[in-house]
């Protein structure tokens, strides 16, 4: 009987042995797997690594001169490097080479034109277009320091304890990247319909002696600045196009790529926020809190570096945003003479307020994960308040995680509000200086 007894008292001691060599064992078998992850081109393949998301946006920004990376589509990170003897190179030198002719080109015309806030438009369109390349080719030369940091990251937490993400990254990115490609294919086409409709209503009423309406005295009329120099045909035809369709991509590509940025950082922190919102209201051990703490730290030294890598190009998307706003409100009262200049102006207005918002909420998730852990910190009694749990909530308090442009701002809800209400304080002044120059017809069709 004694013996039965024993035998019942040591039983679940055995189970409970077998179950933690079950643990030790799965454990090992995922570090193994995680180590593999790095060197295996397989296995990298497979995970839903922000390397591999963002790869198919930094092809297409290579094709416009705007990140010159060698082996893009390598599945290690470590590989894709920044080369200045590269064909990537070759087209930024190329973009910057024609572009600033064309820059050049514009502002002589607009000199000897008169200047005024209107005919400044353009230029500072062409002008930011350069300056935004020329940032991006600059953050190019950081990429690696970036992306291989952040790939070690994403292997630690695309495997438990941390929970995997109902929607792929991967699918996430591609969503996003093809509807504001939509969009702008969609700006861009209501620009050339408009402008050809201008160019069409005027010839078919202005000049009645022409029986036929040539798509080439359009095509004249439109990069006047290009055909003055170059004789017209199908190269420069298509040279016009594209460097134009160049320019305007990069002012909608800038916008994207911080959106597309801000949704890598927020997926990692609302895993890791996840993780420790489980903990709510149990016993953790000062192991755990430990664990957690360092892979904060990681998480707050990646955010670091892309923020100080992207400050420029933060703070050249919202100067370039701001400046086309407060434009085209100027101008939201303005007579326009077809529907299709209705549909442009307006379509364009609402694209770009609709981007601008968007930067700011999408990057504006990334603080607000990184603060949903202080939730769990504060309802941890007294009792298990250890110094782990300490460090931990003084870490999170004293780290201010967001993306800015050069610390002068931050891209969260609060600073999105205060600048939009501060855009129509000043919006309202500029009306109320330029209602002296608006009339209330419009100007002749034939002047």
């Amino acid at each position: 009987m004694r013996q039965a007894a024993s035998t019942e008292f040591f039983q679940p001691n055995f189970n409970i042995l077998r179950q933690l060599r079950l643990k030790r064992r799965q454990q090992r078998a995922l570090a193994a797997h995680k180590v593999r992850c790095k060197d295996n081109a397989k296995d990298l393949e497979e995970l839903d690594t922000f390397h591999r998301a963002i790869r198919p946006y930094l092809c297409l920004a290579r094709i416009f001169g705007m990140m010159p990376l060698a082996n893009v589509m390598s599945p290690h990170a470590k590989e894709v490097k920044f080369h200045l003897r590269s064909t990537g190179m070759c087209f930024s030198a190329l973009f910057l080479l024609l572009g600033g002719i064309k820059t050049m080109r514009i502002a002589a015309k607009i000199y000897q034109g008169g200047i005024n806030s209107r005919s400044l438009v353009s230029l500072v369109f062409y002008i930011m277009g350069l300056i935004i390349c020329l940032n991006f080719i600059s953050f190019a030369r950081c990429w690696h320091r970036l992306i291989v940091p952040w790939n070690e990251i994403d292997i630690i937490m695309l495997f438990p304890p941390y929970a995997p993400t109902k929607i792929s990254l991967r699918v996430k990115l591609f969503i996003t990247g093809c509807v504001f490609g939509c969009l702008t294919l969609i700006e861009h086409g209501l620009y050339y319909a408009s402008a050809y409709t201008n160019y069409h209503m005027h010839m078919l009423h202005c000049q009645p002696n022409v029986t036929e309406i040539l798509f080439s005295g359009y095509m004249k009329r439109e990069f006047a600045d290009i055909f003055e120099m170059l004789p017209y045909n199908p190269l420069f035809i298509f040279y016009a196009f594209f460097l134009t369709g160049t320019f305007s991509f990069i002012s909608n590509f800038l916008d994207t790529f911080i959106i597309l940025i801000s949704m890598g950082l927020a997926q990692r922190f609302k895993q890791f926020s996840q993780r420790v919102l489980k903990l709510k209201n149990r016993q953790v051990p000062d192991a755990l809190w430990h664990e957690l703490r360092q892979h904060h730290i990681l998480l707050c030294e990646l955010m670091d570096l892309v923020d100080t890598n992207m400050s420029s190009i933060v703070l050249f998307s919202c100067l370039n945003n701001i400046y086309f706003i407060c434009n085209r409100l100027l101008t939201i009262f303005t007579k326009l003479r077809y529907p299709v200049n209705y549909a442009f102006f307006w379509f364009s207005l609402l694209f770009l307020l609709g981007r601008t918002c968007a930067v700011f909420l999408y990057a504006s998730r990334i603080h607000e994960f990184s603060e949903l852990p202080l939730e769990v910190l504060y309802m941890v009694p007294s009792d298990n308040w250890t110094e782990e749990v300490q460090r931990f909530t003084h870490q999170i308090n004293n780290q201010f995680i967001a993306l800015s442009g050069y610390r002068l701002y931050y891209l969260t809800r609060k600073s999105f509000f205060g600048m939009m209400s501060t855009l129509v304080y000043y919006e309202f002044m500029l009306l109320q200086l330029d209602a002296k120059d608006q009339k209330g017809d419009l100007p002749a069709l034939c002047a």
